[in-house]
């Protein structure tokens, strides 16, 4: 076990130790321009100069520049051999990083509103950096900004110390309240979200070194404040020009713009959506229910193999349905390889598709047209398809596209419906055991498109991004809504052959139990008091993770999945895979001994009961689940397992001291001292 050194306590005056205490967000309200990269300075400078914008410098943070500066001296000696630089984080050792396995993962999550529950009206930004190797520091900031680097919401920085309860997503989000920040964004000539992250970890020399990623996208400002029911009243311009940055800006005040009370713009998504089990009181609850395995009553998406399927011919598949209006003529689809989708439009708004296979990355781009789901555990991210088993197909390729003109009074707006429809067949994500059990995978649907747009008296050529998906809501404040709920991978439960306790004290083999049927369990209330209980329903599906084995002292084994709750000697369920030998857990003849605890890779159905009290008990509790007797061992119904599914860690700084190399413990506790 390492713990902080007595040296550096002292020398930082001694240190508390009862917070949660990772990450470390700050939100900036001083900063006035973000700093930009400038190619004449080095790496180094370049990433002292965003740190110290923040605060953050050699004497608070001297390990961090300790590999800052180890990181550019290396560089600057392998550019003089002429050794080209190659990212240990994009091509870890060991792991095979593909079209379909994306390594190194940074990505902008999009703009949104959302309103809080005391009815404030937000906008929010949003962003994810994700690594397969593991990391020792992760640095990110994100801001809304206008063509002067100017912030818009108020900036925010955040540190990662190492993989805590985070694991391998490291988020940021930055928020403005929208009465605050709507005159800024009419008077911006141009809207980017700008992102920063940097991020050290142990390269396959065995040497600590850092990598800088830096994101400016552009948004549409058009689109953005039509959204949320602001239109431009200047009249329709003639001729098209592509815009130069470089020229002097006209910019249009408050009054320019007209309140139409409602989006001007139309957009829905269809598929995936949360159906079920739908929390109204807190909606930050909410998980798109993705069944791997399974079917049943409470999946949003059923499992889509039959029970039976050999585990290495599952795959995670999610269906993609909806479409977003966006403002202007679209002429390009960018591919995630950049070659394009072009497309003319008839005089019915009807589109031409022809591929350019050619293309070059725009500098207002970061990621091509492309679906991602990211996950806590993964690290990196997964592509829709990404050639996995022949399913070579892109996202761009089920993107349809129809303009058309919409009036608003006197006014003409161009506008191009971008819809898109993967159905489930289509809809890969790789081998379904990769997945494991996640609690909330992100969804991005990212848009990278080339479009012709009306700015005041001209027309111009952009190109933006837009993203539809999920994203972490910051939980600093309530929120009342949230547009698009993360997915939920999970699994189920009982081994086929599993011998259930009924109520008259039978065991029936749990494939051959029938809705109706009693069973001998127990309240999750009082899990010591034995009482007969109705299956209300049962789970059929098939397991794609290797299996949990426990054996007790008197010889009691139970084949289950690893999330699958085991009631212990305190009454408290725990995970199968979090159960060791030495444990006592409750059975059927009261406590024993666990002697063994081993996975074991099964190919046959699973199983699980959803449990009620019998119709003639009069202890009904709303929200109460159950536990039942499988092979003598008192563990949890398919509710149980629902509640259960995924665990809410906390730390607190000793816990992040004890994890972290002590190298970083003063860079640590500085950050504590802000």
């Amino acid at each position: 076990m390492k713990l902080v050194s007595l040296a550096v306590i002292a020398a930082l005056g001694g240190a508390s130790f009862v917070a949660v205490a990772n990450p470390i967000s700050v939100e900036n309200l001083n900063l006035q321009t973000i700093v930009q990269p400038d190619a004449s300075l080095s790496t180094y400078e370049q990433v002292s100069q965003r740190l110290a914008q923040h605060g953050i410098n050699e004497k608070n943070r001297p390990h961090l520049f300790h590999v800052l500066k180890t990181t550019d001296i290396n560089q600057a000696s392998q550019s003089e051999m002429g050794i080209a630089s190659v990212s240990g984080l994009a091509n870890p050792a060991n792991t095979e990083c593909d079209n379909e396995k994306v390594c190194s993962f940074f990505t902008d999550m999009g703009f949104r509103t959302a309103t809080d529950s005391n009815g404030n009206d937000y906008v929010i930004i949003s962003a994810i950096n994700s690594e397969t190797a593991p990391t020792t520091y992760t640095f990110l900031d994100l801001s809304l900004v206008n063509e002067h680097g100017e912030p818009i919401t108020i900036p925010r920085f955040i540190e990662y110390w190492g993989e805590g309860v985070t694991k391998k997503r490291m988020d940021i989000t930055s928020v403005g309240r929208l009465r605050d920040i709507l005159p800024k964004l009419m008077a911006a000539e141009q809207i980017f979200a700008n992102a920063w992250v940097t991020v050290t970890y142990i390269n396959a020399s065995g040497v600590e070194v850092a990598e800088t990623k830096q994101m400016s996208m552009e948004y549409s400002k058009d689109t953005l404040l039509a959204d949320l029911g602001y239109v431009r009243n200047t009249a329709e311009g003639q001729g098209l020009e592509v815009f130069d940055p470089t020229a002097e800006m006209t910019i249009q005040p408050a009054s320019s713009y007209t309140q139409i009370g409602a989006s001007l713009l139309e957009k829905g998504v269809t598929a995936p959506v949360d159906r079920k089990e739908i929390d109204n009181a807190d909606p930050t609850n909410n998980r798109i229910k993705v069944c791997l395995n399974r079917r049943y009553d409470d999946c949003d998406i059923d499992a889509y193999y039959d029970p039976g399927t050999p585990n290495d011919q599952i795959k995670a598949v999610v269906p993609f349905t909806g479409y977003r209006d966006v403002m202007g003529r679209v002429t390009k689809i960018y591919r995630p390889d950049w070659s394009t989708k072009n497309v003319t439009f008839d005089d019915n708004g009807n589109p031409t598709y022809t591929i350019d296979p050619k293309g070059e990355r725009p500098v207002e781009l970061y990621h091509g047209t492309e679906i991602f789901i990211q996950t806590k555990e993964l690290g990196g991210a997964t592509a829709l398809g990404g050639g996995y088993q022949g399913s070579n197909h892109l996202f761009s390729d089920h993107i349809n596209l129809k303009y058309f003109t919409k009036k608003v009074g006197s006014m003409t707006f161009d506008m191009t419906r971008i819809s898109w429809n993967i159905p489930r067949s289509k809809g890969i994500f790789g081998d379904a055991r990769l997945y494991g059990r996640y609690e909330d995978a992100h969804w991005i649907m990212n848009l990278s498109i080339e479009s012709e747009e009306t700015r005041g008296p001209r027309k111009m050529t952009r190109r933006y991004s837009y993203v539809v998906g999920s994203a972490d809501m910051p939980d600093d404040q309530s929120w009342k809504d949230i547009e698009h709920p993360p997915l939920q991978m999970v699994f189920s439960c009982l081994a086929k052959g599993t011998m259930i306790k009924l109520a008259n004290g039978k065991e029936l083999a749990i494939e051959q139990l029938s809705v109706g049927e009693t069973v001998l369990g127990a309240s999750q209330f009082a899990p010591n008091v034995h009482i007969p209980l109705e299956i209300k329903d049962i789970s059929i599906g098939s397991e794609s993770q290797p299996m949990i084995k426990l054996t007790t002292e008197s010889g009691k084994e139970l084949l289950l999945t690893e999330s699958h709750p085991v009631v212990t000697q305190s009454g408290v369920s725990s995970w199968a895979n979090k159960v060791q030998v030495g444990d006592r857990i409750r059975t059927a003849s009261g406590l024993e001994l666990i002697t063994q605890v081993k996975e074991q890779k099964y190919n046959e159905h699973v199983y699980n009961l959803k449990l009620a009290r019998t119709a003639d008990d009069p202890n009904h509790s709303p929200g109460e689940t159950f536990s039942m007797f499988a092979n003598g061992l008192q563990v949890g119904d398919l509710a149980m397992q629902t509640d259960n599914e995924f665990e809410e860690l906390v730390e607190t700084e000793q816990d992040v001291l004890k994890r972290i190399p002590e190298a970083w413990h003063k860079d640590y506790l500085n950050s504590l001292n802000k």
